[in-house]
């Protein structure tokens, strides 16, 4: 019976969490969890957070468990340019951008990285809502405008060609908005790169 009561509030989260677990099944014990884990009845995705394993079905369930593993964060970088069909890799971890210090977290399902800002820089992002979870992830313009301000290695018109971007649906996106994401970093150097970046999708 305890099992179907975790079925059940498995089926509201992301990700069930043992604070979740305390607050509408207090009397399940973590060594339960332990047992249900060894057996594959559950996956335990990070230490004290579990999910059941028919529950993740498509790659907007990771994103969703991804902004509950750590919080406040949300999707960008190269997760959110492969969903936004901005570069042609398909991409086996899903990458966050958070206010709280960098972290790596391996799980069964895939490797959930988190790459760390000041909070001053928390935005640009969207709430969207996935198969059946709200996730918060960045808009296409700041995901690229993350790229280049975590990857310092792409200096030149040839890292940037690199990168791969598709260039019809890069140049869909609003210009403008790119060089005010990067403002409001306030590095000059940042909005340099996107004023390069800009150039070289449009004579690519």
């Amino acid at each position: 019976m305890r099992l179907n009561e975790f079925a059940e509030l498995a089926k509201k989260l992301p990700v069930v969490s043992l604070a979740d677990i305390r607050n509408i099944i207090p009397g399940l014990r973590q060594e339960t969890l332990s047992r249900w884990s060894r057996s594959g009845k559950i996956i335990m995705v990070a230490p004290g957070y579990y999910v059941l394993p028919d529950e993740i079905t498509e790659e907007t369930d990771l994103f969703a468990i991804a902004g509950r593993l750590y919080t406040p964060s949300f999707v960008s970088l190269e997760s959110a340019l492969s969903f936004y069909g901005l570069i042609p890799e398909t991409v086996l971890s899903v990458t966050s951008v958070c206010t709280r210090k960098t972290r790596r977290i391996n799980s069964p399902l895939c490797t959930f990285i988190y790459r760390s800002i000041q909070p001053e820089y928390f935005f640009g992002y969207e709430a969207k809502i996935g198969r059946k979870q709200r996730f918060l992830m960045a808009s296409p313009e700041r995901a690229v405008v993350d790229m280049l301000y975590f990857r310092r290695d792409i200096s030149s018109a040839a890292d940037m060609l690199e990168l791969r971007f598709d260039t019809e649906a890069f140049n869909a996106l609003d210009s403008m908005e790119f060089l005010e994401l990067a403002d409001r970093f306030n590095k000059p150097w940042l909005t340099g790169k996107v004023k390069e970046l800009l150039e070289v999708i449009a004579n690519a």
